[in-house]
């Protein structure tokens, strides 16, 4: 086993201060590690327990430089332990790690979860075992899991290792028998080796040193006077807490105001109170010098960091900060600002005693610790022996105070400690750069200090443990325990800490004391509950049940302004008997949304079986798991990323794309029949020019071919062919034997790549054959061989058919082939643009003869431009006896030229149909096409891509994934739909699919070029079913899934589109929409019964322009999480996520069937600018109805009364149900803004160029208005069973489609004029910094940096993504405008 030997003290013993080298185990040492083998011992894993998260880091850096073959691991709450919630996880994390380094508080919750059982632990080592007392962590370790593992008889409990200095925390002996009870152990300390012990352990001498008490006429600290004189003297009437209540918007309680002026309990108060109360410390135990510098420096800190909202008091605002300003620089007006400390300062008795034993300790080698009650102290002492001449020269300070209370703590202005600055304070004292570190009592307990020689303790210490640790760092020999006490004070106190030790030393020296067995847990008045889940172990106490409850809550994603915490209501039904009833959020789903507890004797023992209850209902609902944990949906992705196994890189090597010829010479290789063709498939392949007819050839395959479109073929910049493949259900070609048809291949072949073919191979993958009318072996020999040029001349050449001719080559320009464009005879004037033959003979025969171009992509445009002047435009003279001419007809030439083009687009057929066939076949897709452009990459550069139908198949599925999840987890909240979304969504999830099931093969990326196209013959491709492996990003991946959704919607509705879906996803259990609508329809029409329409209810549907049929829906559509009124369902957030796609949904088809084509950019471009909250949030204040509302007017006479009507706007922000003042406040901010704002943005909407991206955003408007409009969105499609159509009547009475068909039309810019100015930036860096700008309202400025370049600057923003916003505008209309200049000069230059 391995161990770490301890001292009694529970300290390493090292050779060094340095913590990194080798340790050297005692005799003790190894005593200790025996007595620990026979039975629990308290004193030194495998679990190592520590109190806190900085001991965890110290023991556990030394555990892993000490034994460096074991793995260990330490766990805190910064490694995200709290999400870790599943097994899984757990079991990654652990798996081969020997050593566990963790806080009691990671271990209590794992056990708890059932995440680490007791019986896997073989050690725990306690460190600081006096804790394992009482309700601490780590007693309920021991009380909840370690003793009942005991109990079992089929459980192994582990062994137990405490280590502590003193086991015990308060002055009662008697509580060594408990924390004994508790560990199951015996308290030992060597005796075998006790000689050795005490050599290695030094025991400090202690030293009581007096100071005289101070007299009743010491001088006081003025600027305290004054501070009090401040604090009695200010009007609390005029304090900003006050005014604020008093003035606000709504009406304050008259006696809550009343009882708050008596208390003088607002923010200011207290901050002037607690400075006053420290001060007060700071004077009676250092003197009124130290007083007047601590409230000087506070307040000058004050002044520092009241302007800056990233620096501490934050709980104050502007006007508070302002009034406390003002309030404390007054005080300084009459204060030297000199701070020098000099020899007749005020100082209290005290610390000159201090000073003094100091100085009379400094030597060579002191290293000290001063141990202070509080922080302030810490800071003034510090500066005091700093600046006092008789130590400043010779003390070097440190100062170290509790780091984990700082994060919680509220700031203070009577902080001065910076946290921060205390880094390297202990690395400081180790290695000699500080001798002096004045400390609170966070440096008591476990932290590793180096050994002093001076320990001093400025205040009586609380406690004997206090007294027993603080001992414990006097640790080098001759070193000296110092406690300060009045000359006058009572001295028993240290009389009785000697007592109580040496009887705590006779009961460890009392090695005959044995095991006391252990009794049953005790039930205490309050009870004793616990739910354990027999799957897990996981277990739910009544003492967790409050905790675990306010954590399911605080999971739940409701609105920012909501309050998610469960509402306990306790009832008294009898003489102190209690119960209680818990309300969760109402987010939860109402069946699951309340639970009571039984009858108990106090508040407590009934909130805690309420919250019991509940957590136990939640868990039978599926909304916590088999971990006793809050559900976290699908979060497979969660577990990758914490546990950092199997993480999708952003670029994944793939399979090979799939070769659709290997498919091919399969097929031939299958075949029986090898006499003839018979049992082949044959094509009409046809080539046409400007609709004449060039050339007409069969193809032979041994496959069918889907119906493939027409080729476009460019033969050069002026010049397209067009190429056309149809089936024939039989021709006579396929009785020709394959020899013939592999010469009439090679014949039609060999005119253009003659020399890429290999003459001994006949095992084309494809035969070409001639036209329907020509014998194959007749038309081969025909047309087989060449004829010399001379052979034309006895002929009138005049009449010669030049198509009839086959291509003429240059026997002295070896074989190149040219195009007979004419003959010349004699001496004849060649136009001057011809180009001239280099040996032309006067009197000679020539052809006029124009390049056959070398190039075999025909399938990509050439513009004139990069074909510069292409050979085949010009015409040359050949002499006609150097040429030989082809017996083949030119046109057959020209089809050769094409077949590599032909062959091409036949493969990405075949693979198509290959795809549809195998792995997409369930979905039954008829459009081929759609499935080539789903699986077509742009880097493959063919006339379509995917990115069109990603769009498109990215929304379906949002859409179908929202609409399945919501209709099969009926109970489950917004959050974890949410979560459950987005995994399934995700790009990862996407990727992980496509590559399990192989898609990736069939992922076209290669752009054609033809460049080194060779024939394919049938054994060489049988060896090749795939290309070489490559590179893709996961995000393509993805890309592609979605794009096949998208075909498949195109193809065949959402019906095929989740087909398709369950192909890839799994999960969840995907349903046909028909069958979700009427799931999610029947639920809410169950509890329809339940809700009372409101009188207003009418006005309400003549708002949305719809009429529901189940009126539940509008009211939860319009329900804020904050509401805890009758009448009510639940909240929004449902509907609102299943809303949010249907906007989608419709958008997205919408701008994708507009004619002309939107261009994949401006697709994203425009659904972003529709569905943006901003956007929506700002509709949702426009819509609204005008209602009459009567106005009654009495005259001067008797029935003198008119009654006037008079029509005021209902708008739909005013339908909506909450509790919140916060809400409130909102609307009331938002609407009086929009009132300012609604005619400059409607008219930008409606006539404006540009979205107006920055009114938007100054206007502010709270995620809840745009959230409502996507929840009425959801309530129409569940109550009309799934129409989009009537979704999209209320979008378009909101003014969403009218806006959308605007920007489809063009005229709009597009970009965000962030992601515009990002573009004109290129490569530079834009930096945008935002700032607050001076006076009394709160005011934003921007400024805008390209590079180091200051391009724009604006100011009187209301918030930071508006003047971030116009700021970006201001730049690109300068860069704009500067590029332009730039543009029009080069012009004139």
């Amino acid at each position: 086993m391995n161990t770490i030997s301890c001292d009694a003290a529970g300290s390493l013993i090292q050779t060094s201060g340095h913590a990194a080298e080798q340790l050297q185990p005692r005799a003790f040492q190894y005593e200790m590690l025996g007595e620990s083998l026979r039975s629990n011992i308290i004193v030194a894993l495998i679990w190592f327990l520590a109190p806190h998260v900085e001991l965890a880091s110290q023991q556990a850096k030394v555990i892993e430089a000490q034994i460096p073959s074991v793995q260990t691991r330490l766990l805190t709450g910064s490694d995200g332990v709290e999400y870790w919630s599943k097994q899984c996880i757990w079991d990654t994390v652990l798996n081969g790690i020997r050593i566990v380094v963790s806080t009691h508080q990671v271990l209590l919750d794992a056990l708890i979860h059932g995440f680490v059982q007791m019986a896997r632990l073989s050690l725990m080592v306690f460190d600081e075992a006096h804790h394992c007392i009482a309700d601490h962590p780590a007693s309920r370790i021991l009380r909840d899991f370690y003793h009942p593992c005991l109990a079992a008889n089929n459980c192994q409990a582990p062994a137990i290792l405490g280590l502590t200095a003193s086991p015990v925390v308060n002055n009662k002996a008697g509580k060594l028998e408990q924390l004994e009870s508790n560990l199951q152990a015996i308290s030992r300390t060597p005796k075998l080796s006790r000689e050795e012990l005490l050599h290695h352990v030094n025991k400090p001498t202690l030293v009581r040193l007096a100071y005289p008490s101070e007299l009743h006429d010491t001088p006081r600290s003025q600027l305290l006077l004054d501070l009090h004189q401040l604090r009695s003297s200010l009007d609390i009437e005029q304090d900003p807490f006050v005014k604020k209540l008093m003035s606000g918007p709504e009406p304050y309680d008259p006696v809550q105001l009343r009882k708050l002026k008596l208390s003088r309990k607002t923010d200011c108060q207290k901050q002037l109170k607690n400075l006053s109360t420290r001060a007060e410390i700071i004077q009676l135990e250092l003197g009124p010098w130290a007083a007047d510098w601590y409230i000087k420096a506070c307040i000058r800190k004050f002044q520092q960091v009241a302007s800056d909202d990233t620096v501490g008091l934050r709980m104050l605002d502007d006007r508070e900060k302002v009034y406390l300003y003002e309030c404390l620089t007054g005080l300084l007006s009459s204060i030297p600002e000199d701070d020098e400390l000099i020899d007749d300062a005020p100082l209290s008795s005290k610390f000159l005693c201090l000073a003094e034993y100091l100085l009379s300790q400094l030597g060579m080698q002191f290293t000290g610790l001063l141990f202070v009650r509080t922080r302030a102290e810490v800071a003034v002492l510090a500066q005091l022996l700093s600046l006092h001449p008789k130590t400043k020269a010779l003390l070097t300070v440190g100062t170290f105070v509790g780091v984990s209370s700082t994060a919680s703590r509220k700031a203070n202005i009577g902080d001065l400690i910076d946290v921060r600055g205390q880094i390297y304070t202990l690395d400081d004292l180790r290695f000699g750069r500080k001798n002096l570190v004045i400390a609170t009592s966070a440096l008591e307990e476990g932290i590793d200090v180096t050994a002093c020689n001076t320990v001093i303790c400025f205040e009586k210490p609380p406690n004997l443990i206090s007294v027993i640790q603080r001992r414990g760092r006097a640790r080098k020999s001759e070193s000296k325990f110092v406690i300060m006490l009045a000359e006058d004070a009572d001295q028993s106190v240290i009389t009785t800490w000697e007592k109580l030790e040496q009887e705590m030393q006779r009961q460890y020296m009392d090695d005959m004391r044995q095991l006391q067995g252990l009794e049953a847990l005790e039930e205490t008045d309050e009870g004793y509950r616990v739910f354990v889940v027999e799957q897990t172990g996981a277990k739910l106490l009544l003492a967790d049940a409050v905790s675990h409850l306010y954590h399911f809550c605080a999971t739940l994603t409701t609105g920012p302004l909501s309050n998610r915490a469960p509402v306990f209501s306790v009832k008294s039904v009898g003489k102190d008997l209690f119960t209680t009833t818990v309300i969760l959020p109402i987010s939860v789903d109402a069946s699951v949304r309340e639970a009571s507890s039984s009858v108990w004797k106090t508040e407590k023992a009934a909130k805690r079986d309420a919250a019991f209850e509940a957590y136990i209902q939640l868990y039978r609902a599926g909304l916590v798991s088999d971990n006793l944990l809050p559900v976290e949906a699908y979060d497979e992705l969660v577990v990758e990323i914490q546990t950092e196994v199997a993480k999708v890189a952003s670029l994944v090597e793939i399979a090979g794309q799939l070769n659709p010829w290997h498919l091919v010479a399969r097929d031939w290789q299958a075949r029986t029949n090898r006499e003839n063709l018979s049992t082949t498939h044959c094509f009409d392949v046809s080539l046409h020019c400007n609709d004449e007819a060039v050339a007409a050839v069969q193809m032979i395959l041994p496959c069918n071919l889907p119906v493939l479109p027409t080729i476009p073929l460019y033969w050069d910049a002026r010049t397209m062919f067009r190429s056309i493949i149809s089936p024939r259900s039989a021709s006579a070609s396929q009785s020709t034997h394959p020899h013939v048809a592999a010469q009439s291949t090679a014949l039609l072949l060999r005119s253009v790549f003659r020399y890429r073919m290999n003459v001994e191979a006949t095992d084309f993958v494809a035969f070409f054959l001639p036209g329907e009318s020509e014998n194959p072996l007749q038309w081969t020999q025909q047309y087989v061989g060449t004829i010399k040029s001379e052979e034309l001349k006895p002929f009138d050449v005049s009449t010669l058919p030049l198509n009839k001719l086959g291509m003429a080559r240059s026997m002295s320009q070896g074989g190149l082939a040219h195009v007979v464009r004419g003959f010349q005879i004699g001496s004849l004037e060649v136009p001057a643009t011809e180009r001239q033959s280099t040996e032309r003979d006067e009197a000679g025969f020539y052809l006029q003869v124009s390049k056959f171009p070398k190039r075999t992509d025909f399938l990509h445009k050439v513009s004139e431009q990069d074909e510069q002047t292409p050979a085949q435009h010009y015409t040359t003279l050949l002499k006609a006896e150097d040429c030989e001419i082809d017996k083949l007809p030119i046109g057959y030439a020209y089809f050769a030229a094409i077949v590599p083009c032909v062959m091409h687009q036949v493969g990405i057929s075949l693979i198509g149909a290959h795809l549809c066939n195998t792995l997409l076949a369930p979905a039954s897709i008829e459009n081929l096409e759609l499935v080539l452009t789903a699986i077509t990459t742009s880097a493959a550069q063919e006339p379509t891509n995917y990115q069109r139908q990603e769009f498109l198949g990215d929304s379906v599925l949002k859409f179908l994934t929202s609409l399945t999840l919501t209709s099969d987890h009926l109970r489950w909240p917004e959050g974890h739909l949410s979560r459950a979304k987005d995994h399934i969504v995700s790009n990862a999830s996407l990727a992980k699919a496509a590559l399990a099931i192989g898609l990736d093969k069939f992922i076209i990326t290669k752009p054609f070029t033809g460049s080194k196209w060779r024939p394919l013959y049938v054994a060489d491709q049988l060896g090749k079913p795939t290309g070489q492996p490559r590179l893709l990003s996961t995000k393509t991946l993805a890309d592609v899934v979605e794009a096949l959704i998208g075909a498949a919607f195109l193809d065949g509705g959402f019906r095929k589109a989740i087909e398709l879906i369950k192909i890839f996803l799994r999960k969840p259990a995907w349903s046909m929409v028909e069958d979700s609508n009427e799931i999610l329809h029947t639920t809410h029409q169950a509890s329809e019964s339940s809700i009372i329409c409101p009188h207003h209810f009418v006005q309400l549907e003549e708002l949305v322009g719809y009429n529901f049929t189940l009126k539940s829906l509008a009211l939860e559509a319009l329900t804020d999480s904050s509401y805890m009124g009758p009448n009510v369902t639940t909240s929004y957030e449902r509907l609102e996520f299943l809303g949010d796609t249907c906007l989608d949904i419709i958008v997205a088809t919408t701008s994708f069937n507009h004619e002309p084509p939107i261009r994949t950019h401006g697709l994203h471009l425009i659904r972003s600018a529709v569905v943006n909250a901003d956007f929506l949030a700002f509709l949702s204040l426009t819509l609204c109805i005008s209602v009459p509302r009567a106005t009654i007017t009495t005259g001067n006479r008797k029935n003198d009364v008119s009654v006037s009507q008079a029509l005021v706007p209902l708008h739909l922000w005013n339908f909506m149900r909450h509790a919140s003042p916060t809400v409130r406040h909102a609307q009331q901010g938002v609407i009086e803004r929009y009132e300012s704002l609604e005619t400059s943005i409607l008219e930008s909407l409606q006539r404006g160029s540009n979205i107006p991206w920055a009114l938007l955003a100054r206007l502010g408007a709270p995620k809840f208005l745009s959230d409502i409009i996507e929840s009425v969105v959801g309530a129409i499609y569940i109550d009309s069973h799934g129409s989009l159509t009537a979704c999209e009547a209320f979008l378009e009475r909101l003014g969403v489609m009218g806006y959308l068909r605007r920007l489809l039309d063009g005229g709009v810019a597009l970009y965000h004029p962030k992601e515009e100015l990002g573009q004109l930036a290129d490569t530079e860096t834009v930096r945008y910094e935002v700032f607050r700008e001076e006076g009394e309202e709160k005011r934003f400025g921007c400024v805008v940096r390209v590079g180091e370049r200051e391009v724009a600057k604006v100011g009187d923003g209301l918030c930071a993504m508006e003047v971030e916003t116009r700021a970006a505008e201001e730049a690109v209309r300068l860069l704009k405008g500067e590029r332009g200049d730039a543009a029009r000069k080069r012009k004139f230059e």
